[in-house]
């Protein structure tokens, strides 16, 4: 197995220069394409659209049952309760300390889901352990501070939560209707567990009374991870329950997995070359184009440039299967695998484009709404389909809308960063449809 680097290693290893110089951060004295952009009506672009994105899609089908949501709601009553409210500046005159306690007790209310809101299962089970660990968070804090308080007892032992997580994590993927509702059911699950271990879980805990603010924190931290557990095998057990015919799904994902790893691998080698041992690492803008035939900084080779270090900069981090490394959690591993090979191929249309000479600049206002309307339509069919996979990815490509909504309502948008609301939803166009592509072979695998 390969050792997985930390995400500060990777930073520290990579810089802000990643992005690269196709985009436009070298080649001094050559002309670049915002030095003279052509003229484009910002005001023209709608600030706001009819036609909404999508909602999330079910990838588990069983709910959390009313009585175990309300146990959870419970908890976070239960929690806050020894803190006083409203907490004033006599009775804890820190005002971080105070103000830390008051943010996470409002984060916690703020995080249950509202009465009669109906959430996706495991987005319901993330909600509630938000919501527990900001309210563990709050009297982790205020136990510190108080001489009858014991941080320790807030949230169970760091250690007994990290043994929970890695047996309920041994037990997954347990058995699925088929191989690939399987990966959609438990890889989501799998990977609260997984990073729970590797990342979250890793110096935490309520140990260091001198400092409240970072004890409040491991409290935080070790509460939502025991909430996780207990929603996950909740629903894990659900799910099982309500089979007909359940089948053991575990090697079938390691295969898959391995099959779409050995094409990721391929893809990587070709893009960094030989002699390169860390394929994970970012191999530059320029891998990806044989020549440049758009002004530097044009809107397609800026859009190329930060979708390339967005994904290496994930994959690095995740269960990715090629080369020595296989994950060791197969639902995890294929999801994350998929969406890899499908960002991948992604990069490369973009890439296409760029060496045809497409610089992405809207043929004028409307071209902006018709490019989020072909990215919702695109997006929508994933969330809609009836295979779990699509479903899965859709979850991961939805909330990229928000960036470039966001950027057309705003108050201060200019050309810029209109185009670049522009691009961001032909990438999501691009995304969704090699997604497809990508999980239609998945299940051709699986069937042949």
């Amino acid at each position: 197995m390969t050792r997985r680097l930390t995400r500060r290693d990777a930073l520290a290893a990579t810089g802000a220069v990643a992005l690269g110089s196709l985009a436009g951060c070298s080649g001094r004295g050559e002309p670049r394409f915002w030095d003279d952009p052509p003229s484009f009506d910002v005001e023209a672009v709608p600030r706001e659209f009819d036609e909404p994105v999508p909602d999330s899609p079910r990838l588990v089908p069983v709910d959390v049952e009313p009585a175990v949501e309300g146990a959870f709601a419970d908890r976070v009553d239960r929690l806050l309760s020894p803190v006083p409210e409203p907490l004033t500046a006599e009775r804890l005159p820190n005002g971080e300390i105070r103000e830390q306690i008051v943010t996470e007790r409002t984060a916690a209310r703020d995080a249950l889901p509202g009465p009669g809101k109906s959430l996706p299962p495991l987005r319901a089970a993330e909600r509630y352990a938000a919501a527990r660990g900001h309210a563990a968070t709050a009297v982790g804090t205020w136990a510190a501070v108080t001489v009858e308080g014991d941080p320790t007892a807030v949230a169970p032992d760091v250690g007994t939560v990290r043994r929970r997580a890695s047996e309920t994590l041994d037990e997954l993927p347990g058995p699925a209707a088929d191989p690939p509702a399987g990966a959609a059911v438990y890889g989501p699950i799998e990977r609260w567990y997984d990073e729970a271990r590797r990342r979250t879980l890793v110096g935490s805990g309520p140990t260091d009374r001198a400092n409240p603010l970072r004890t409040g924190e491991g409290a935080g931290d070790v509460e939502r991870v025991q909430s996780l557990i207990e929603a996950g095998r909740h629903l894990r057990n659900r799910y099982a329950a309500s089979l007909d015919d359940p089948v053991s799904v575990a090697e079938p994902l390691r295969r898959e997995m391995n099959r779409l790893g050995r094409a990721v691998g391929d893809r990587l080698r070709d893009l960094h070359g030989e002699g390169v041992e860390d394929l994970r690492r970012y191999p530059g803008t320029e891998a990806f184009v044989d020549g440049r035939a758009v002004a530097r900084g044009a809107p397609s080779a800026s859009l190329l440039s930060t979708a390339v270090y967005r994904s290496f900069d994930d994959m690095r981090f995740d269960p990715v299967a090629f080369g020595d490394y296989e994950p060791d959690h197969p639902a995890t591993g294929l999801i994350r695998t998929a969406l890899a090979w499908t960002r991948l191929r992604a990069l490369d249309d973009v890439a296409a484009r760029v060496e045809d000479g497409e610089t992405m600049f809207p043929d004028g206002p409307g071209a902006v709404g018709a490019a989020r309307s072909a990215a919702v339509e695109s997006a929508a069919s994933l969330a809609e389909s009836e295979n779990p996979l699509d479903r899965w990815l859709a979850t991961e490509f939805l909330p990229l809308f928000a960036e470039p909504d966001g950027a057309l309502a705003a108050g201060d948008r200019s050309a810029r960063s209109t185009v670049e609301a522009y691009t961001a939803y032909r990438w999501i166009e691009a995304v969704t449809v090699e997604a497809r592509t990508v999980t239609q072979s998945v299940r051709d695998s699986f069937e042949g």
